[in-house]
């Protein structure tokens, strides 16, 4: 059942109102205050509304409700007996989508009151669906970010646990600068991706336990422009997202890295994460190709390269919570070792 509530000072009108409503569920409140607060308690369908009352008018209810997010889109009807254009103009400024003057038609105001519900719950149903459907294509996103990072999992061992690694390094770098918690998601997301273009180098050169010759090294740098061709053209903000990073996780603060020379700012804020986030991961983790560092000495390496491999505001951030970022390495090294 629908529920509809009356504001209104005067009881004859609440009696009135109860009345011609039946089919609804009404509830009523005599002064404005109320009427806040049980807007908030019961969520109605509708809003019948007077303007002319005592200590809060009708107008300072309204916009109150509008302030509140959980109710300002309830439709408000405002009720009175003003006449005259001026006094709707300012109710439909207030944000209300109808106006009715009293005393009431009957059926005019059943009418009016049952176009206003049942166009709130449409509205409302299909905003319920936009979101179930919303939060389906995230879902579907998510798991095909990770299915694509299984891909350059099964290329190497190590590679599919420091993509996971990473993007929890840059989600904390990112909660550390100031970004928003949409916004660390999708650059957590997008971080798992990095080295996607790692499936297009040849194995014995990706695996190779030896230090790479300048030929193969090169070959492992294209690593970078291969992911970036792999994700840039998709119609999904997460994948471009992914894309920068998968190009810049090599670029240098300096302007010395791979593959563009990028320098500085023209860097962009999610490689320049990245990069910090790749390169912890990386020290710290044993490879085919060196032992693991211990955390002494990845500390000292970002002292000494802050402002020349790394962007040094975000260096600082690490080094400020250097020691949450070790725990949270150590913690997703023994979930992978549970798993």
């Amino acid at each position: 059942m629908a529920k509809v509530l009356v504001i209104d000072d005067t009881p004859e009108y609440i009696t009135m109102l109860t009345s011609l409503l039946c089919e609804y569920e009404v509830f009523a409140a005599k002064e404005g205050k109320k009427g806040l607060q049980l807007a908030e308690m019961v969520l109605p369908d509708l809003i019948l509304l007077d303007i002319n009352m005592p200590s809060m008018t009708g107008y300072e209810v309204c916009r109150r409700l509008k302030l509140v997010k959980k109710v300002r889109d309830i439709p408000v009807i405002f009720l009175t007996a003003n006449e005259g254009s001026d006094f709707e103009e300012i109710g439909f400024k207030m944000g209300a989508v109808d106006y009715i003057s009293k005393p009431f038609n009957a059926t005019v105001l059943k009418a009016r009151v049952k176009t206003h519900v049942d166009l709130y719950r449409l509205q409302s149903s299909l905003q319920e669906q936009v979101e179930e459907a919303t939060q389906e294509i995230l879902k579907l996103n998510h798991e095909i970010t990770f299915i694509s990072a299984s891909i350059a999992e099964m290329k190497s061992k190590e590679t599919g646990a420091h993509l996971r690694r990473v993007s929890e390094f840059c989600y904390l770098l990112a909660k550390f600068l100031g970004h928003d918690e949409a916004e660390c998601e999708k650059i957590k997301m997008a971080a798992v991706l990095h080295d996607i273009g790692k499936v297009g180098i040849p194995d014995e050169i990706l695996n190779k336990p030896e230090k790479l010759s300048l030929q193969e090294w090169e070959i492992m740098q294209t690593h970078s422009q291969l992911g970036y061709n792999m994700l840039f053209d998709s119609e999904f903000e997460l994948m471009r997202l992914a894309a920068k990073m998968a190009l810049e996780h090599h670029e240098r603060w300096d302007g010395t890295g791979y593959p563009l020379e990028k320098k500085a700012d023209d860097i962009s804020m999610v490689g320049r994460i990245c990069a910090i986030a790749d390169v912890f991961d990386s020290l710290l983790d044993k490879r085919v190709y060196k032992e693991a560092w211990d955390e002494e000495r990845v500390r000292d390496y970002f002292v000494a390269m802050s402002g020349v491999q790394f962007d040094p505001d975000i260096t600082a951030v690490l080094l400020e919570n250097f020691d949450m970022f070790i725990y949270t390495w150590k913690s997703l090294q023994r979930l992978r070792k549970s798993v």
